[in-house]
């Protein structure tokens, strides 16, 4: 408590949360203390005064921290350790991942699993803020390692276990795949990783450069056809009444496969599309993918027993030449997006199967009407077969 008195008169500015802070710890407040040191580490005012949080850690958390919850803990702890990092610039990086890497050393036991993990996953971070260097590979080889070592342990985690180690872990699986590639991978992570954390948590500028890394990593990924999953998020929300708004309609378009909008939006925004690199690099491929969708979504929106589909309406929906169509519906059954035979004679595609996809509101629509006419249809047949019935039962 002297150590919170005269941080007090020291630094004015936190003297209502440090003096909130002392009455809990004199009360014995465990848990209202813990949620209070959550938030007052977390506290962007406070991160940024010094060794205010480096100095709460030493003389004051470390006092009661083994009756404390061992993961919130974990939590403030590495809190504290990335903002002296990050934020405060009072530690270097390499003398923050000494200090979370000592504590691992000297509290693991204590600590237990989750905990561990979480204070594991920060060193990841923390090496991935790093600068560059000589020993960049060596670094980098490191998180993936520490990574991959988790893996098996986040996967035996059952359902009840605090979102927040599953948070810290896709954070830096994501922030590894942003760094090393390749983009599907990356794009994978970071929609685990908006399945556990709250876009609104998140810091608008951290939240828009997320928005931007994913649509392109949807709009680059090898085996991303699935525009569903970042759309049913609220994370595209960020780049509205950005300069990269376009991204966001982008996306919206590549799930329709809508080629003309394609088309249109290219035209609108030519110049901040070839500003992108990870779009220019993979030109080529970008057009193949909005051509496979449009063809998912045509399959999509034929009843399954009408799924013969001419050469020529396929070809109109991806605005490709006749000649073109085989080859689309050779590379879309080699990629798994549909099953189905060509028929070269006949000029025809007739399509069994379609992946399914998490769909959007305009494709719920759609199935729900496709569900009701098919309702409407057996609602008939047996109107005629009760009536056909009748006819036989009167003629006996």
């Amino acid at each position: 408590m002297d150590w919170v008195e005269t941080t007090c008169s020291l630094v004015p500015e936190a003297a209502a949360d440090l003096a909130a802070l002392g009455r809990l710890y004199e009360g014995k407040l465990y848990h209202e203390l813990t949620l209070a040191l959550e938030t007052f580490v977390n506290d962007p005012g406070h991160q940024g005064r010094g060794r205010l949080l480096l100095d709460l850690e030493q003389h004051f958390l470390s006092k009661f921290e083994g009756k404390l919850n061992q993961l919130r803990y974990a939590l403030i702890f590495g809190a504290i350790v990335r903002a002296s990092v990050e934020a405060g610039g009072t530690l270097s990086g390499p003398e923050g991942i000494a200090k979370l890497e000592g504590a691992l050393e000297a509290k693991g036991a204590r600590l237990g699993v989750e905990p561990g993990l979480l204070l594991r996953f920060d060193v990841a971070l923390l090496k991935l803020a790093a600068p560059r260097g000589p020993d960049a590979a060596s670094e980098l080889a490191s998180v993936k390692a520490a990574l991959d070592d988790a893996q098996p342990t986040m996967d035996a985690l059952t359902g009840a276990t605090d979102t927040a180690v599953f948070r810290k872990y896709y954070a830096a699986r994501s922030e590894y795949y942003k760094q090393v590639g390749p983009p599907e991978a990356f794009y994978r992570s970071a929609i685990s990783l908006l399945g556990y954390a709250a876009v609104d948590d998140m810091a608008p500028a951290a939240r828009r450069t997320l928005a931007t890394d994913v649509a392109l990593a949807a709009l680059a990924g090898d085996g991303v056809y699935n525009f569903g999953e970042v759309l049913a998020t609220p994370i595209l929300g960020a780049l509205e009444g950005t300069a990269d708004a376009w991204l966001g309609e982008l996306l919206r378009v590549f799930a329709r496969g809508d080629v003309d909008a394609f088309n249109a939006l290219l035209g609108a925004h030519k110049d901040a599309y070839v500003a992108q690199p990870a779009l220019v690099a993979r030109a080529a491929f970008v057009k193949e993918k909005i051509a496979l969708l449009a063809f998912m979504n045509l399959v999509f929106e034929t009843p399954s027993h009408e799924r013969s589909l001419p050469f020529a309406a396929i070809a109109d929906r991806a605005k490709l030449d006749g000649d073109q169509v085989e080859w689309l519906a050779m590379r879309a059954m080699a990629l798994g997006l549909v099953k189905g035979v060509i028929d070269e004679v006949q000029r025809v595609v007739d399509v069994a199967w379609v992946a399914p996809r998490v769909l959007d509101a305009d494709q719920t629509r759609h199935l729900i009407a496709s569900i009701d006419a098919l309702s409407d249809k057996s609602a008939h047949a047996h109107g005629l077969l009760a009536d056909q019935t009748l006819e036989l039962l009167n003629t006996n």
